[in-house]
């Protein structure tokens, strides 16, 4: 390999490594000091997250399954599953149900981070990649309430002090007033601390959070979509994104583009951006605006298509993921036009955009295969 631009052959190795999956590194760290504080280090950990190679797909799908003894009895169940080849060329599953630490609802994963709340309310954090694992100290809330009556999560890096944090927006049942609390209660755990804040917040827009869909993380930011019927004004019709700033843990609402009629929107992030992602249920096509120096420009637009409900996420080079009107999973390659069917039978089904990573859950040195 030719060095070129001034990159030394620490940079080579470092570009090098980055492309490697997790239980490689973690092998790896036995080779020398060096590369042992190199794998651990804060900027490492980010680029490893940042590359391509390092993405996978996980679904969460529902079939119906045979009752153990036998009879004709069916029951939708539902499973957690991960696409190792990262090209999806093979599209053979891999079970990730029997690994999971804690039985509970999932969110994420977020930059490789499954969160999971168990039965007991225990928040839990789970590394798919390193198969590590830390539930979380008790919220001090539940000693007030004891039932969630809806939760939203979010999960990213704080750019100030290059600790992750976890962000739950929670509403709870009042069993003693027979109703839900009037206003939703915030808890923002911090990694590096093992701690929590929490504090009830009175704005208004916590309570029209997008319901059917999860946070992304952009730029220090968590991100959620908000429900247009929470709009005061009747003639304002842009997207509205409720977004909190890791760093100083403060909401704040941006306003995205205008929201065509008949258009069922998303959220992503495509190319380190935030995107807007329509889908124009009249004419089945698609229409992806970016958020690039405080303004949206529109990035594409592709279509028309038939008998398509709804884009998904995005995945590498432009592709993205959508869903048939019949429950199909189906990859849009932009740069081809072709479509691939994953042909996965099943009642219904969610996906995930899944980075392996070597964010350390229990802080310090407590890795796998240490």
């Amino acid at each position: 390999m030719v060095i070129e631009n001034g990159d030394s052959l620490e940079d080579m190795l470092i570009e090098i490594l980055a492309e490697l999956p997790v239980k490689s590194l973690l092998r790896l760290r036995c080779v020398c000091k060096s590369w042992y504080t190199l794998i651990k280090d804060p900027i490492f950990i980010n680029s490893h997250l940042k590359n391509d190679s390092n993405t996978r797909l996980i679904v969460i799908y529902a079939k119906e399954v045979e009752t153990m003894d036998g009879s004709q009895q069916v029951y939708p169940t539902d499973f957690l599953a991960l696409y190792p080849d990262k090209t999806l060329e093979d599209l053979s599953l891999q079970d990730l149900d029997a690994q999971q630490p804690v039985i509970g609802s999932i969110w994420g994963p977020y930059s490789g981070i499954i969160i999971i709340l168990g039965i007991t309310n225990l928040v839990t954090l789970w590394n798919v990649a390193t198969q590590e694992s830390r539930t979380l100290p008790k919220l001090g809330v539940l000693s007030q309430y004891r039932r969630f009556a809806s939760t939203k999560v979010g999960f990213g890096l704080d750019l100030v002090t290059n600790d992750y944090k976890l962000v739950l927006i929670l509403k709870f049942r009042d069993d003693k007033r027979n109703r839900v609390c009037e206003f939703p209660h915030v808890a923002v755990y911090t990694l590096g601390t093992n701690s929590w804040r929490e504090f009830e917040c009175s704005k208004s827009f916590l309570n029209h959070i997008s319901w059917f869909l999860g946070s992304v993380y952009w730029d220090g930011y968590c991100c959620w979509l908000l429900e247009f019927e929470h709009k005061e004004l009747k003639n304002d019709n842009h997207v509205e994104i409720l977004s909190f700033n890791l760093g100083d843990e403060e909401f704040q609402e941006i306003q995205g583009p205008r929201i065509p009629e008949s258009a069922e929107v998303s959220l992503d992030v495509y190319n380190d951006s935030l995107c807007v992602l329509f889908f124009y249920t009249n004419s089945h096509c698609f229409e992806a605006w970016v958020l690039k120096n405080g303004n949206w420009i529109k990035e594409f637009t592709v279509g028309p298509f038939i008998g398509f409900y709804k884009p998904l996420h995005f995945w590498k080079k432009g592709s993205f993921f959508v869903e048939l009107n019949t429950s199909q999973l189906l990859l849009y390659e932009t740069s081809t036009g072709e479509m691939r069917d994953f042909e996965l039978e099943c009642l219904w089904f969610s996906t995930h955009i899944y980075k392996e990573s070597l964010v350390r859950i229990k802080g310090g040195d407590n890795l796998l295969y240490e």
